[in-house]
This record gives structure tokens, sequence and C-alpha cells, in this order.
């Protein structure tokens, strides 16, 4: 198992533990919901209904523990060929039992709420919407500021200006994506119009943070890139910085979503006596908006600050399916490629006038005539940076930065020899690597030209 499938694994199982927080938070009212299902004050201290939260709590704990154990299992026992497979289906498999598991509990809590008469039309009402709380708006400036810092490298760096050009512009883009929530209805749960204000104005606030985190995530990469180049030239450096930002955007992306929770529970902890809204009907499992009446596409979800999509829309459909094809079959499928890719070999041969180094799914064939020089190396130079491509323990295939400026690699990192071959239009070329690739006999060959 090498050190990035490792680092994979602990992610993911480290996203069962935060799941795990996001998911048994469920089980506390806010907005008088919970588990996706709505309750007058009276239905609150029900002793089935808490009985019920609590079995929701007890089995969202042995699935947070039994995905962490088998992801354990998997990561120690997983062989090559099958580690990135088995990753993927794991997180398919999570997914899908935390979403079978809030349904039965959603089913059997509507089952309880009908059973005591809490959804008499006097309490049953469609929501409402009053005009939206005011609000301060975040400053473009913000946005406009990280899209600079991600975007200067591209002055200084004339190999991966693109990069940085591009990574400035989704900085900037950052802004008017989070301007869709501030046109949706305000956050109305009961006819305290005070209440509606604040709860609009703490959704308003969080998500503009998190889109200011995102802008700044982008300015933060492509710092660390230029100075992975620039100043700290081992290629290590780039992939730990990296790896430290998202792990510190993803914890605090997780405690942003728990902190308006905790403020919307606790501005409607008395909320429910009288006159509430209640929207049941209209989520499916307490999980998915389907609703013919509302004509947008993405609304915001029920408590926290994330955003949904109505199923009853064609563009909701749409990015449903997207959404399920993406997890149940891309993810699965590129945990096949990756296996794949990591598992073939890498020869490499001369042969009808040409320097062949075959992968999979792709040759790379360079014409003899076009080749200016070539030589063995026994160790890789310096990589600082990949520009596309595959970057794996077990294969670099693609355009990458390297001591030596931009280069196509295609070969395995864990063993020599490699060979390095220019061009006469003075591209570089570094092939080979892996038990029987061939590289000595190429080399020799194009040694006897």
């Amino acid at each position: 198992m090498t050190i990035h499938i490792l680092i994979l694994w602990g992610a993911c199982i480290a996203a069962a533990f935060a799941l795990y927080a996001v998911n048994v938070n469920e089980a506390k009212f806010k907005k008088n919901i919970a588990v996706g299902v709505t309750f007058p004050m009276a239905g609150r201290g029900d002793p089935e209904v808490q009985g019920l939260l609590k079995g929701f709590r007890r089995e969202q704990l042995v699935i947070c523990l039994a995905a962490a154990a088998l992801g354990v299992l998997c990561a120690a026992l997983a062989w090559p060929g099958v580690s990135y497979c088995l990753l993927f289906l794991w997180v398919d498999l999570l997914i899908v039992a935390e979403f079978v598991s809030t349904a039965r509990w959603n089913g059997r809590l509507k089952a309880v709420k009908k059973a005591r008469g809490w959804t008499v039309p006097s309490l049953r009402t469609a929501s409402v919407s009053v005009p939206a709380a005011p609000a301060r708006r975040i400053s473009p400036w913000w946005f406009i500021a990280a899209a600079v810092v991600a975007a200067v490298p591209a002055a200084l760096d004339r190999e991966m200006w693109y990069i940085y050009l591009l990574d400035g512009t989704m900085a900037l883009a950052c802004w008017p994506a989070s301007r869709h929530l501030y046109r949706n209805r305000a956050e109305t749960v009961d006819e305290n119009d005070a209440v509606t204000e604040a709860l609009t104005r703490v959704r308003r606030r969080t998500w503009d943070r998190v889109w200011i985190m995102s802008a700044w995530l982008l300015a933060a990469v492509d710092a660390c890139l230029f100075l992975s180049k620039e100043v700290f030239p081992d290629g290590s450096a780039l992939f730990w910085a990296v790896t430290a930002l998202s792990a510190g955007m993803c914890a605090a992306a997780v405690w942003l979503e728990l902190r308006v929770r905790r403020v919307q529970e606790k501005l409607t902890a008395d909320s429910g006596r009288g006159f509430y809204v209640d929207e049941d009907d209209k989520w499916l499992w307490g999980q998915l908006y389907y609703d013919p009446n509302d004509r947008r596409t993405v609304i915001n979800a029920r408590t926290g600050v994330n955003s949904t999509v109505n199923l009853a829309r064609p563009g909701g459909k749409v990015l449903a399916v997207f959404a399920l094809a993406l997890l149940f079959v891309v993810l699965p499928g590129m945990g096949v490629c990756f296996d794949a890719m990591g598992d073939a070999p890498l020869p490499l041969k001369v042969e009808d006038g040409a320097l062949v180094a075959e992968s999979w799914g792709r040759d790379y064939s360079l014409p003899l005539e076009e080749i200016a020089d070539a030589a063995l190396l026994d160790k890789l130079p310096v990589i600082t940076a990949r520009l596309w491509g595959v970057g794996m323990d077990s294969i670099l295939k693609g355009k990458f930065q390297t001591q030596w400026g931009r280069a196509t690699l295609c070969l395995d990192p864990r063993t020599g020899p490699w060979l390095k071959v220019t061009m006469t239009d003075g591209g570089l070329y570094i092939l080979g690597g892996g038990d029987g690739s061939g590289t000595e006999t190429a080399w020799a060959a194009l040694e006897r030209r």
C-alpha cells in the first residue's frame, strides 16, 4: 500500500466521522425539525419520539464505526490492482448506508406524528415568505483580492501561467456563486418575523464565508505551487501543503455547518407552540425535495447552510442524475481505471524508426530523426508540480514541471533506470522504469544509431 492511497483512506475515514457528527445532529430539534420530520412543541418531548431519536443516533454511531473498521481493514489488506476500486466502492457503500438509515428513521417518526394527530390542517400549512432579512452583504473586494493573489504568479512563472489565471478566474467566480442564496426566500419557521430575519441573516453570512474560504483556498494553492517551484524545489512540498490546506478547509466547513445548526436550534427553541411551517410532504424520506409548485431548481436545505435541488424541476432532475452517475458509475469506474493503470507495465522499445513508450491507454512514439539527445538516468530529477496527467506512486504520466523545466513523463518512479530524451524542438521526455521495461535495451539501440 502506497503513501498516497493511505492518505486517501485516512481522509475518507476521517470524513466518515465528520459525516457522523453532522447526521447525528439531525436528531436535535432545529426549526421544529428532527431527522426531516416537523413536530409541534408538544411532540418534541414525547417519549416515543425521543426513543426513536435515540435509536437513530445509536444506528449512526454503528454505521460510522463499522465504516471506519471496514476502511482500516481494506487499507491494510488491499492488494495492488484493487486499492482505488475498493476505496471508491467503500465511499458509495457509506453514502447508501447513511441514506437508507435516515429514510428508515424518518418514516418511523412520520408514523408517530400521524398517529398522534400532529398533521391536522390547523397545524399543517404551506411555507410562507416574508421580506428577506436585511443583511450586510460581503464586499466583492474579498474575492477580487483572492483572485489577484491566485493570478499574480502568472506574471512570474511563464510556464504555468494558464493554471494561475484559471484559478484566479475561479476565485473571482466565487462571488457571483455566493449571490444565488440571496434570491431564495427567507427562513420562515413561524409567525415571529424577528426569528425569521435572524435565521436568514445567519445562513447568508455563513454562506458568504464558505465562498470566501473557497476563493482563498485557490489563492493559497497557487501560492504553494509557485513557492514549491521557486523556493522549495522538493516535489513533496506542494503535495503536503495542498493536503494540509484541503484538510483545513474541510474541517472549517464542518465547523461552520455545525455552528449554524446550533444557532438555528437556539433561535427556534420556543417555536412550535402555535402556528408553524410544516413542509414534510415536500421532502421525500426527509432528504429529497419535490414540489411541482416551486419554480426554483436550487433551494436551501431545511437545516444547516447547504443547498439542494428541486426534483420536480427539469434542471433538478438533470443535476440529480448527474450526481448519481458521478457517484455510482464514474467514481467506481475511475477506481478500476486507476488500479489498472497503476498495475500496467511500461515497456520501452525502438521499432519502425521510432522510440515507443507504451502505457495503459496511450503510446508515446518519438521519431528517431527528431531525437537530439538521449541519456540513461539512475536518479529522477526533482518533480515540483503536475500540470496535467496521472500522478501515482506507481506511475507518472502526462505533463510535469521538473528541475529541468517542463517535461512529458511516462514512467514508474519506484525503480530505474529511466531514459531522458531531448527532442530537436526542445521537448523533454523521461520514460521507462520498472521491472522488465526494456529501458537499457532501448537506450543501447539509440546509442547505435
